[in-house]
């Protein structure tokens, strides 16, 4: 393979998206030992504040763009003390086809989720509950489980810990009884390496895994002057360094990623830096859109994400949009 000149997710290059990933709270009740979040969280002792966080939700609009993710991690999101409010904004701001919400939990406050649920049915939500077996036991896991409402928007993963293969397919199968469906077994990453105590029989079930994330990836390289695709799965992204190589790749995160942490400032995305000089508690959205960004893709050596790599209409005209 030589240059690299294409890369994310077929759905991302058919239409005009943006990826928000919402880092609003670093805090979490857990302390999980693989966890990859732990040197950020100490970065982080405050949450997004609400002056940021309308500030966000009320400009987003404004970018015209054709359809919005919003990917809800933390920490533990739950815990973010003006979750309801996030809500109520994607609930005024955002029609239910142009936009959908993935938010990553723990599982622990499920009953703290259902309250807001209960609140805005309407919402097109879908909850990815990560269990943690080594700081919440799997009976109370369960029972959690079966309490819940709303099992059809949910996705449950499960980090595979080294000889509990057989306790995870027995979970599966009881949670299926409370009406979930859509389950995903991983792997524990240390270092960028599968957790090296995994037995035979643990590596054999990860080489035919029916219960695989669904997240299919691309590359595509100018081999000899011809196109050649790279198709993979996030688990592959992870595990592959190969795969991760974008140097000279022109990106544009920024006008069609971003990541949004606790303090009210933004990245472009994860592979990016932080802006320096801007924060969502001091500036408008649309300054960072407009006159950060650009700055930063006017440099000749921008680092590429493989994730939401175009912005096809151009970038609209934040003048005409607001005299209109």
């Amino acid at each position: 393979m030589d240059t690299i000149i294409k890369a994310g997710s077929e759905s991302k290059w058919k239409r005009n998206s943006m990826l928000i990933a919402c880092n609003f709270n670093m805090n979490c009740n857990f302390k999980c030992s693989y966890c990859f979040n732990q040197n950020t969280r100490k970065n982080f002792n405050e949450q997004l504040s609400p002056k940021a966080l309308h500030n966000l939700f009320s400009n987003l609009p404004l970018l015209k763009k054709d359809f919005y993710s919003f990917a809800i991690a933390g920490g533990e999101p739950s815990l973010y003390e003006h979750f309801p409010d996030m809500l109520k904004y994607i609930n005024e701001f955002f029609s239910p086809e142009n936009y959908t919400i993935f938010m990553s939990t723990n599982g622990s406050l499920l009953h703290k989720l259902e309250d807001y649920l209960k609140e805005y049915p309407e919402l097109n939500f879908h909850l990815a509950i990560s269990m943690h077996l080594e700081q919440m036991d799997a009976e109370t896991y369960l029972k959690k489980f079966s309490q819940f409402k709303f099992p059809n928007v949910c996705r449950i993963k499960l980090m595979l810990k080294p000889g509990t293969l057989a306790q995870a397919n027995d979970i599966i199968e009881k949670a299926k009884s409370f009406g979930y469906t859509d389950f995903i077994i991983q792997p524990i990453i240390i270092n960028s390496n599968v957790h090296p105590d995994y037995t035979d029989e643990e590596k054999l079930f990860f080489a035919h895994n029916p219960y695989p994330s669904n997240t299919a990836l691309f590359n595509e390289y100018l081999n000899n002057g011809q196109t050649v695709k790279k198709d993979f799965t996030k688990e592959e992204f992870v595990l592959n360094p190969e795969l991760v190589n974008y140097s000279g790749l022109q990106c544009l995160a920024g006008h069609s990623s971003m990541r949004v942490f606790a303090d009210g400032s933004i990245a472009p995305c994860h592979f990016h830096k932080r802006a320096p000089d801007f924060n969502l508690n001091m500036h408008s959205l649309l300054e960072y859109i407009y006159i950060y960004i650009n700055r930063l893709h006017a440099h000749p050596h921008t680092a590429a994400a493989p994730v939401l790599l175009r912005f096809p209409s151009g970038i609209p005209n934040m003048r005409k949009d607001r005299a209109t």
